[in-house]
C-alpha cells in the first residue's frame, strides 16, 4: 500500500491560491521579518560545523527570512515562510528556501489542523529556530540541535490544547515525509565510489511523532517522540554490517563494497530506522535567573553503521537590564558500539605491500565517515545584549573538546582522524525581528 502525504508543491499552491485570491475576498494579510548577521572564527586551520574555520566565515549564522500569513476565512489561514540560509546542497552557496508553507483550520479554540511543509515538534525551540532576537544564546548548541539534517517535513499535523487555569498543555501529532539532502566529508575520497571532500545525498525520510508542550507563566516543557525512515533516494542499500575477511591469521580487512571479491557478500537494507526521544525545559527558577536545558537519544535500528547518539546542554541564564550573560555546557557522544566501527575502519589495515591494500583502506576510511560518528563536549560563555524593538547583540566563546572523533569536522586530506584535542570559536551575531 503507497502511503499519501501531501508535497511541498501541493501546500505551496494551496497557499499561493489562497494568497493571490486576497484582494478578492478580503483576507486580512499580515507579514514579519527576521535575521541575523552573524561571524565566526576558530583557532583552527581546518573547518568545523561546515565553514567554520581560522579564517572566519559569515555563512554559518548568517540566515534572513520572510513570512506571510493570510486569515482566509474565520476559521481558516494560511502561512507561508522564506528562509535564506547556508545551502543544505552545497558548502559556499546560499538557497532561498520555503521553510513553512501552510494551509491551517481552527474548527475550535481546542483543535488545530494543519496541512502543508512545518517545522517538526523535535527541539524546546524548534519553532523559533531561525529567529534569533527571540533567545539568548549566540547559537543554539550544535551538540543538540543536529539530530536531523533538515527540520521541516510535507504532512499532516494535528493540535490537541487544554487550559489549565493559567497554563496550557498542547499535545501535537504529526506524519508525512521530508526530501532533504545529507552532507558527508571526506578527507581522501575513494576511486569509483566518492570524490574527496563535501559529498552531498540526497534523501527521502519518511516520519511520524509527537511532542507534548507545556507552557507556564515560568517555565517551558517539551518531550517528544519520533519515528524516522531513511533511504537514499537514487535507491542505494545501507550495510547492516560489515563482514571481516581474514586473509591469514591476524591479517585481514572489513568488506565495505560487493564489488571486492572476498568474503561473504554484504547484508544490505534499502532503508534504515530511527527512533528518537528528546526532552528539553526552560525554568525561571529565582528573580532574574533561568535554566535550559534538553536532551536528546537516537536510537539506530537495522544497521550497526548509522547515527547511534545521545546528547544535550545545560545553560544558565542571568539577566541584568538589557544585558542576559550565560554559560552552557554540551555534549554529543555516539555509542560504544558506533565509535568501536569508526575505530576499526579507520586505524591499522593491511601490510601496505599488499596488492589492493591502499584501495582497500580508502573504502574502509570512507565507510567510516559516513557513519557520523561523534565524541565532543563543549564549554560556552557569552552573553546578549537587549537593544529593544526587537533587536539584538551577542557574543560567545566556545570551546569544543574533541575525544575520538567528531561528525561536525572536517579532517584534511592525508591527516589522521582529529581527536583529544579541542577548537576554540569566537562568534558574533546581530539578530532583529520585526
Amino acid at each position: 500500500m503507497r502511503t499519501f502525504f501531501p508535497s511541498l508543491r501541493t501546500a505551496l499552491a494551496l497557499a499561493a491560491a489562497a494568497l493571490a485570491a486576497g484582494p478578492a475576498l478580503a483576507l486580512d494579510l499580515s507579514w514579519s521579518g527576521f535575521g541575523t548577521l552573524g561571524w565566526a572564527q576558530s583557532n583552527r586551520d581546518y573547518r568545523i560545523e561546515r565553514s567554520i574555520d581560522d579564517e572566519g566565515t559569515a555563512e554559518r549564522d548568517t540566515v534572513f527570512g520572510l513570512q506571510l500569513d493570510a486569515r482566509l476565512a474565520e476559521q481558516w489561514t494560511a502561512t507561508v515562510q522564506l528562509r535564506a540560509a547556508e545551502s543544505l546542497q552545497k558548502d559556499r552557496r546560499w538557497d532561498l528556501t520555503p521553510t513553512w508553507a501552510f494551509v491551517a483550520w481552527r474548527p475550535s479554540d481546542d483543535w488545530l489542523l494543519r496541512l502543508g511543509r512545518m517545522r517538526l515538534p523535535l527541539y524546546l525551540y524548534s519553532e523559533l529556530l531561525d529567529v534569533g532576537a527571540t533567545h539568548d544564546l549566540a547559537r543554539l548548541p550544535t551538540e543538540m540541535y543536529s539530530i536531523a539534517p533538515s527540520n521541516e517535513f510535507d504532512g499532516l499535523a494535528a493540535t490537541r490544547t487544554w487550559g489549565l487555569g493559567e497554563d496550557e498543555l498542547a499535545l501535537d501529532v504529526y506524519g508525512g515525509r521530508a526530501r532533504t539532502t545529507a552532507r558527508f566529508w571526506s578527507r581522501d575520497g575513494a576511486e569509483r565510489r566518492r570524490p574527496a571532500g563535501a559529498n552531498f545525498v540526497d534523501v527521502d525520510v519518511q516520519l511520524f511523532g509527537g511532542a507534548l508542550t507545556l507552557r507556564r507563566a515560568d517555565a517551558l516543557w517539551r518531550a517528544s517522540v519520533h519515528h524516522v525512515r531513511t533511504s537514499q533516494s537514487d535507491g542505494t542499500k545501507m550495510p547492516v554490517t560489515l563482514p571481516w575477511v581474514e586473509l591469514a591469521p591476524g591479517v585481514g580487512f572489513y568488506k565495505t563494497d560487493n564489488s571486492i571479491p572476498y568474503g561473504p557478500a554484504l547484508s544490505q537494507v534499502s532503508a534504515i530506522t530511527n527512533l528518537i526521544f528528546t526532552l528539553g525545559v526552560e525554568q525561571r527558577f529565582a528573580e532574574h535567573w533561568r535554566v535550559a536545558a534538553e536532551f536528546a537519544r537516537d536510537i539506530q535500528r537495522d544497521t550497526e553503521l548509522g547515527s547511534n547518539t545521545a546528547g544535550g546542554y545545560v545553560a544558565l541564564f542571568r539577566e541584568f537590564e538589557t544585558v542576559t550573560p550565560y554559560v552552557a555546557w554540551s555534549k554529543l557522544r555516539s555509542t560504544r558500539g558506533t565509535r568501536e566501527w569508526y575505530r576499526r575502519l579507520t586505524e591499522g589495515g593491511l601490510p601496505p605491500g599488499l596488492p589492493g591494500a591502499e584501495q582497500i583502506a580508502a573504502g574502509q576510511r570512507l565507510t567510516a565517515e559516513t557513519i557520523w560518528a561523534a565524541d565532543q563536549r563543549a564549554l560556552a560563555l557569552g552573553a546578549s545584549w537587549n537593544l529593544g524593538s526587537g533587536h539584538k547583540l551577542k557574543a560567545e566563546w566556545k570551546r569544543t573538546h574533541i575525544g575520538q572523533m567528531s561528525r561536525l569536522i572536517d579532517t584534511p586530506a592525508g591527516a589522521d582522524t582529529i581527536h583529544d584535542t579541542h577548537v576554540d570559536v569566537w562568534s558574533l551575531d546581530y539578530n532583529f525581528a520585526y
